[in-house]
């Protein structure tokens, strides 16, 4: 169940917690700006795991993007101790709730859903449910902009409530797999993919890995045997 905190850029539904903001995303950010193929345009954007509100601030401190509107869920109750964040509306609304909890029928009003750093710290079969569900339930026009550490990157809980700890490592064979529109990286070997409602085509070969022994070495083997381009910096499409 989501519990709605921000309405419309006011705080309706204070969190009491002495837990603060997390989840710094090392994802290649920037993709945002290429996924439409005109930036003009009245975007919806929805923030899966929105943390500490780096990708909200993102859009809304670039000139061509700032106009877009941005909704954001989390499923940990520090992300909504941050004042700071509410007064400077960048979020238009914001609900405390996990991913899966969100209404399938809500994905079709948005133009781009986004998933950065959230999918490795889901099971294996969660992560193929969610990843199923957003391609979807999204409109046939829409993109889902989803980043991962290409291996199993070791993390676990930093403060008490976080959902810090990474269950799944998703090779770059599975991403590739899904026909991404366009791709970057950033390091250590975290991806970021554009996928358009094609990806939904191949969505069983979408196969993420608990094996915490899948190290960056043997990632980066793999992403350069299934041609990843490992540029940080660049962007690469598939069109």
């Amino acid at each position: 169940m989501l519990r709605h905190i921000v309405k419309d850029y006011r705080l309706i539904d204070p969190v009491n917690t002495q837990l603060l903001p997390g989840g710094e995303s090392a994802a290649p950010k920037e993709l945002i700006f290429h996924a439409m193929p005109d930036n003009a345009a009245n975007v919806e954007v929805l923030d899966i795991g929105f943390g500490k509100g780096g990708l909200g601030e993102l859009i809304k401190s670039h000139p061509a993007t700032r106009h877009w509107s941005v909704d954001g869920v989390d499923g940990f109750e520090g992300a909504f101790n941050n004042p700071a964040l509410f007064e400077r509306k960048i979020y238009r609304n914001l609900w405390h709730g996990l991913a899966q909890s969100i209404p399938s029928d809500r994905f079709a009003k948005y133009n781009i859903i986004c998933l950065l750093d959230v999918i490795e710290h889901l099971s294996a079969e969660t992560a193929k449910w969610l990843l199923r569900t957003l391609l979807t339930s999204m409109g046939n026009d829409s993109f889902l902009f989803i980043s991962t550490p290409l291996w199993f990157y070791p993390q676990d809980s930093q403060q008490s409530g976080d959902l810090e700890e990474h269950l799944i490592g998703v090779p770059a064979s599975s991403m590739m797999a899904l026909v991404p529109m366009m791709y970057a990286v950033n390091p250590p070997l975290i991806g970021g993919f554009v996928l358009g409602k094609r990806s939904l085509d191949f969505i069983e070969f979408f196969q993420p890995t608990t094996d915490k022994s899948f190290s960056y070495q043997r990632g980066t083997m793999l992403a350069s045997a299934t041609g990843f381009q490992n540029v940080p910096g660049k962007l690469f499409t598939l069109k």
